[in-house]
């Protein structure tokens, strides 16, 4: 069997991470191993990723008795959401995944006991997604709420954002079709809203902005710190500084401009 327990404050750091995954995808699939719980999919469309991680130690406690190395299980998003919501004012939760593997059970004890199971599929055919290895022109060590912020202002211009990174400055532009415009520009080290800054060569890219602000109004909640990569014409990738043994990123395709 399965089991491990988080606390309280860790339940309200993974409802954050859970509505991201229901954002995502209709279908959540992990990874439960005796080193943690991974999470690493992609939307439907195949245009964005989660790479998420809870290692071992992350847990109150943690047992893993199965004999498979690990096992790859999935089920409804947003059922999870739902019922690690009702689970907010748990003093603990724990995951259970029976011997039998039929359902991912969320579990509390206390103010009173309540018990909610999903049921699963064991997709024993499924292959890991593989992280993109990219080597980033731009890298952009900003404060979280700060990218979350611009993000939600841009999205009132456009459903697109246009970055561009130069030098010691990273702007944030956004144009609608009837003529409105947006930008935000960000200045290493005037502003201190930038914590680092690595620029090898102009960067320009385009992307999507709702997939974006779907992770960053939420993560923002748990993370600080987030380090923003990209390149012309480069997937984008959000690295959030979260908790110790607590580990999150963000991948998202561009957009070509026609």
């Amino acid at each position: 069997m399965f089991s491990a327990i988080i606390d309280k404050e860790k339940i309200k750091r993974w409802i954050k991470i859970a509505t991201t995954l229901e954002k995502l995808t209709d279908e959540a699939c992990f990874w439960i191993s005796p080193d943690g719980i991974l999470f690493r999919e992609m939307d439907t469309a195949r245009i964005s990723m989660i790479d998420m991680m809870l290692e071992k130690d992350y847990f109150l406690t943690y047992e893993y008795t199965f004999e498979d190395e690990e096992i790859p299980i999935c089920m409804q998003s947003d059922k999870l959401l739902a019922f690690s919501k009702l689970m907010k004012n748990a003093e603990e939760m724990e995951f259970i995944l029976p011997d039998d593997k039929t359902h991912f059970i969320l579990k509390a004890r206390a103010p009173y006991e309540k018990r909610f199971g999903l049921p699963i599929v064991v997709a024993t055919d499924k292959t890991k997604t593989g992280i993109p290895n990219l080597d980033y022109s731009a890298r952009i060590r900003l404060v979280t709420t700060t990218l979350r912020d611009i993000v939600k202002e841009a999205k009132t211009v456009s459903d697109r954002l246009t970055l561009v990174a130069r030098d010691n400055e990273i702007s944030f532009i956004s144009k609608s079709e009837e003529g409105f415009e947006a930008s935000h520009k960000l200045v290493y080290p005037d502003n201190v809203e930038i914590v680092d800054m690595n620029i090898s060569e102009e960067s320009i890219a385009v992307y999507m902005v709702k997939p974006i602000l779907d992770i960053v109004k939420e993560i923002a909640g748990i993370s600080g710190i987030v380090k923003l990569n990209f390149g012309t014409n480069q997937p984008l990738n959000l690295q959030f500084e979260m908790i110790e043994f607590e580990y999150y990123q963000y991948f998202l395709a561009p957009r070509t401009e026609e």
